[in-house]
């Protein structure tokens, strides 16, 4: 199932994407018709947390009035949630590290992204003036269903809620006067995520996923998560051993080549300009590019 948070009429509710006859329709879960079965105010966090397995059979045992659809052209969906934690993957791709001209790391390089920097599927990213050259960079977002500590790469992906698609825009020159990710990874809006949180079950290998982005129809990336040095698996059971990893939380896993200031020209974001950022099967978010 793939699960969005929507606004509609005013009102922020979680849903589900669905596709019928008709065209795409959001599920709206807040309908009393689900309110046995998700509560009476229910928001994609707190599914996460009661275990989307039993939401999604939940779910599907109730037969949805017709009411309780909504044409996808009619609502404006959101982040579909706010995660508790983000950890990104740096130097993932072995495209990326060749383009480079870097060694491969021997273990996964991390940094935090913060939760104040989501933004939704087609929000737009706000550059702020005077920070130098800001980059994209698509990425497979991870997302830990249920509390992992410790846990053996053969059993890390059971702990997977779902995934969606996040670009991890990024303020290269600030990082780079900075010496650190902190700063240049965290602006408002640095962090659109959706456009849904697709259910692990839809996803049987999150290492065979084509990776792509274009700027205003260009393609500047096209990748697939084959190509990641440290698998899903492995990120979550090196990360689960530093510090327990809580429903909610999430592992952005590294781009692959082709990031703006690797091109000649470089390929800034510029205001006015569009970016597509898709993962294949979950998704795709469209960002136009403003200045603050």
């Amino acid at each position: 199932m793939r699960f969005v948070t929507f606004e509609h009429g005013g009102t922020v509710q979680a849903g589900m994407l669905t596709t019928g006859p008709d065209g795409d329709t959001v599920l709206a879960l807040g309908h009393p018709a689900f309110r046995d079965v998700v509560g009476p105010e229910p928001n994609v966090i707190d599914l996460i947390r009661s275990g989307l397995d039993g939401v999604e059979t939940r779910i599907a045992a109730v037969t949805a009035p017709a009411d309780a659809h909504l044409p996808l052209s009619k609502v404006r969906l959101l982040a579909p949630f706010t995660p508790g934690h983000i950890i990104g993957a740096a130097h993932n791709f072995r495209d990326a590290v060749a383009e480079r001209k870097i060694a491969p790391p021997e273990k996964p390089v991390t940094f935090v992204k913060e939760p104040s920097a989501v933004a939704g599927p087609t929000d737009a990213i706000v550059v702020p003036p005077g920070i130098g050259g800001v980059t994209y960079e698509a990425e497979l977002a991870v997302v830990i269903g249920r509390r992992a500590e410790a846990v053996a790469e053969s059993e890390a992906l059971s702990y997977v809620a779902g995934y969606c698609v996040l670009n991890d825009v990024s303020a290269s020159d600030v990082i780079k006067a900075d010496g650190h990710f902190r700063r240049g990874k965290n602006f408002p809006t640095f962090c659109p995520m959706g456009p849904a949180l697709v259910s692990a079950s839809e996803v049987p290998d999150p290492q065979n996923l084509r990776v792509w982005l274009a700027m205003d129809g260009v393609t500047l990336q096209d990748g697939t998560t084959a190509d990641m040095l440290f698998s899903v698996a492995t990120l979550i059971s090196v990360l689960s051993a530093l510090h327990p990893l809580e429903p909610g939380d999430v592992i952005a896993t590294g781009t692959p080549a082709g990031v703006a200031p690797m091109r000649t020209p470089p390929t800034w974001l510029r205001p006015g300009a569009v970016l597509e950022t898709e993962v294949e099967g979950l998704g795709r978010l469209v960002n136009p590019i403003v200045e603050q």
